[in-house]
């Protein structure tokens, strides 16, 4: 058959202005993504975006080795927007309703306004819910979304007042790629309208850059973010809020190290943080032991090249999440030859199977548990560190980007 054409909504990517931005889950699946697509050859690649051309061009860039031929800039203002601008800067008058008409089809026939139409089916690929009203009115074009989770409707207290807008932004669309089986079985339960056949499940993979870095790396890395050269660490990469059940885990390793008598390792975490959440974390550590709370270092804000080399370093990774669409971080870890801990909810066990300990993420003795048979038991590590990087080679982006494209070509075929 013919090459489909697939409007791919770059936006999130496209204006990104630094390194440090609130670069979330979300973004790294849209930015893999989108370096998967541009690889093909079967399909007809269209970005979209709504942000200045420079800066869009120099962010796809960096994703996107060789950027498809056919780049679409909505403009930021409307026609009705620009007319009224015209009329008040430049005109300075009130104007009839013919002139009115006469520059509405002058500034029409000088934007790119109506920016994409088609006589064949083509697909509109939104990652991050972003409904387009150039594309929407399109009967030829089938609107998709990325499905991630229902996290304000999961966890209301996290989200005050956004419940409405997401619930607005999840019924704009009727199609779905669902990152897990557990998050189509979410978005079925609270989107009633959706069928489905129409939500596909199409997991998620890591960046290539994951995978088990060497000795002079991880040594660079642990200087650089000092983390001490005679201690081992476990690891945590998340953004700190409260849902990733931080606290408890910070609260267990203490009691871990208590117990046991251990004063070769310390607890890292890194990722950026919730204004609202970081005040309680540093207030649960100040309160521990001084011995003990000098053992939890706070990093911050991870490199993206640095991170392999964090994960490769540690003795275990650390993830007890309370709820999550996918989880990027456990798949990281395993990518990087890492053992695991995290919560057996949700969709982790789709994405660790059996390589990794699980255990129920608000049960204490359950993560004390899980810390010593990591840290006493040589064995186990290196047995759920084979299994981890064999279990993270069944997840990639050309194995996501197949599972959509033969959806898009099957949806294009029965028109």
């Amino acid at each position: 058959m013919d090459k489909i054409k697939v409007i791919y909504n770059v936006n999130l990517i496209a204006n990104i202005k630094d390194a440090h931005w609130a670069r979330s889950g979300v973004f790294f699946a849209a930015a893999c993504l989108l370096k998967e697509f541009a690889r093909r050859d079967d399909i007809e690649l269209v970005l979209y975006y709504e942000t200045d051309n420079k800066l869009a061009i120099k962010n796809l860039k960096y994703w996107c080795e060789f950027l498809p031929k056919c780049i679409v800039k909505k403009e930021a203002l409307s026609q009705k927007a620009i007319i009224k601008t015209v009329i008040k800067k430049i005109i300075g008058q009130k104007c009839t309703s013919l002139l009115k008409k006469f520059l509405a089809r002058r500034i029409k026939a000088s934007k790119n306004i109506s920016v994409v139409h088609s006589t064949k089916k083509a697909f509109y690929l939104a990652p991050a819910y972003e409904f387009c009203n150039d594309f929407m009115k399109d009967a030829n074009i089938c609107k998709f979304a990325i499905a991630y989770d229902v996290m304000p409707l999961v966890f209301p207290q996290y989200y005050p007042n956004s419940q409405e807008g997401w619930l607005e932004s999840f019924k704009m669309f009727d199609n779905y790629f669902a990152i897990s089986a557990y998050t189509k079985t979410d978005f079925l339960k609270h989107l009633p309208h959706l069928k489905p056949e129409n939500i596909i499940v199409t997991p998620l993979a890591c960046d290539e850059r994951f995978k088990p870095a060497n000795a002079d790396e991880i040594a660079r890395a642990r200087k650089k973010y000092n983390i001490p050269e005679n201690k081992k660490y476990i690891f945590s990469l998340c953004t700190l809020e409260p849902r990733k059940n931080l606290i408890r885990a910070v609260k267990c390793f203490a009691n871990f190290i208590s117990k046991n008598n251990i004063d070769d390792l310390v607890f890292v975490l890194g990722g950026a943080h919730w204004d609202a959440f970081i005040e309680k974390l540093e207030n649960e550590i100040g309160s521990l032991d001084e011995n003990i709370k000098s053992r939890i270092l706070k990093i911050g804000y991870v490199d993206d090249s640095d991170q392999a080399a964090l994960y490769s370093g540690a003795l275990f990774f650390v993830y007890t999440s309370q709820y999550e669409g996918f989880g990027l971080p456990p798949l990281e870890a395993m990518s990087c030859g890492t053992p695991v801990i995290t919560s057996n909810n949700s969709s982790l066990p789709e994405v660790v199977g059996q390589a990794a300990i699980m255990i129920d993420y608000d049960d204490d003795a359950a993560h004390i548990k899980a810390y010593e048979s990591y840290y006493y038991n040589e064995n186990l590590r290196q047995e759920n560190s084979k299994k981890g990087l064999e279990r993270a080679k069944l997840f990639s982006w050309e194995k996501c980007a197949d599972i959509m494209i033969t959806e898009m070509k099957r949806r294009a075929l029965n028109v």
